[in-house]
């Protein structure tokens, strides 16, 4: 299952790390981590890998990225 922007949100919310920590582990830069949260790019087969297996080999964050209810989508932001 790919990992979707609000995953990586809500993970990066519940966990207290920085977009920096995580894009520092996965081995991508700080700015594509962002890009992808936004929606402003979708991932590139790299990033998409790293985050795959990030997810799926760290049980702990893939517990604190799921997002247990989904969020409308309203412009630009996102309400529960």
């Amino acid at each position: 299952m790919p990992v979707r922007p609000r995953n990586v949100s809500a993970f990066l919310e519940r966990s207290g790390w920085t977009q920096a920590q995580l894009a520092w582990e996965l081995g991508v830069n700080q700015p594509r981590i962002s890009r992808f949260i936004k929606g402003l790019k979708k991932p590139n087969p790299e990033l998409d890998r790293a985050l795959t297996r990030f997810f799926s080999d760290n049980p702990t964050a893939r517990a604190i990225g799921q997002d247990e209810k989904p969020r409308a989508v309203i412009g630009a932001r996102a309400f529960r």
